[in-house]
């Protein structure tokens, strides 16, 4: 998906000042011709409407779907199976739990979670804020290093069960931690280092406590919100604060 930023980042291929997102990385537009052979400002025109790519199942189309998943092979073992975000089940569930969202941009991997062979949930990450104060001190993320900094980070935006099982959410997490770390840097070619995730209250975040994730404090209460007919026309909204929580992956 391409995106025009804000503000002018470094050009990937020449080094230069460039402002249109790719994938995680920014080019001028002349590289950009180049690189993809198309004018950036008509691929953004043409692209980003509905929810990103992700596209619902009406509820009884869902019901069928999930009595219909059945994985062989599984048995006690967690199973994740990484799926495009325009997964029907995958963009259902995360769609109806987030009903205000517009979707994911940015980098992802989302996965569905199978246990005793059966979908147990979904789980998934995107590309992080810009900027989060809490986060910046935690990962050592200054104004001159924060393009590579935030390359090594991802959000974990969405882990929902649909089952419910005591300690099922800490195992989950702690297969989820290994499979990302691995998947992020064969599919995109950074290193992972960390992992953060938002949790709104009244939730506590208590299955990333006794995964050992740090606790970093609330957030400020202010965010990005995407309302516009195309994903990219955003506003600055109040939003209900929310705790924050932070993980720095082993290298």
């Amino acid at each position: 998906m391409v995106t025009i930023s804000k503000r002018q980042r470094i050009c990937a291929d020449c080094g230069k000042k460039g402002r249109y997102g790719y994938w995680g990385r920014y080019y001028c537009r002349e590289c950009f011709l180049k690189r993809f052979g198309k004018d950036p400002d008509s691929v953004v025109d043409s692209k980003g409407r509905g929810h990103s790519g992700m596209l619902p199942l009406s509820d009884e189309e869902l019901k069928r779907a999930l009595g219909q998943l059945f994985i062989l092979g599984s048995g006690e073992d967690i199973l994740l199976i990484r799926v495009p975000k325009g997964n029907k089940v995958f963009a259902s569930l995360y769609l109806t739990h987030y009903p205000q969202s517009k979707g994911i941009v940015g980098r992802s991997l989302c996965y569905l979670i199978i246990y005793k062979n059966q979908l147990a949930g979904i789980i998934g990450v995107n590309s992080p804020p810009y900027s989060v104060e809490a986060v910046n001190k935690f990962f050592g993320i200054t104004k001159e290093n924060r393009d590579e900094k935030l390359r090594r980070i991802l959000n974990n935006n969405i882990f929902r069960l649909i089952i419910r099982e005591k300690n099922l959410g800490t195992r989950v997490l702690k297969v989820f931690r290994r499979r990302v770390k691995e998947d992020y840097e064969k599919i995109y070619g950074d290193l992972l280092e960390g992992l953060i995730t938002f949790v709104e209250p009244p939730l506590s975040g208590a299955v990333y406590k006794a995964d050992n994730w740090t606790y970093l404090g609330m957030t400020k209460g202010y965010g990005v919100l995407r309302r516009g007919e195309r994903w990219f026309d955003k506003k600055w909204v109040e939003k209900t604060p929310k705790h924050i929580f932070a993980y720095k992956l082993q290298k």
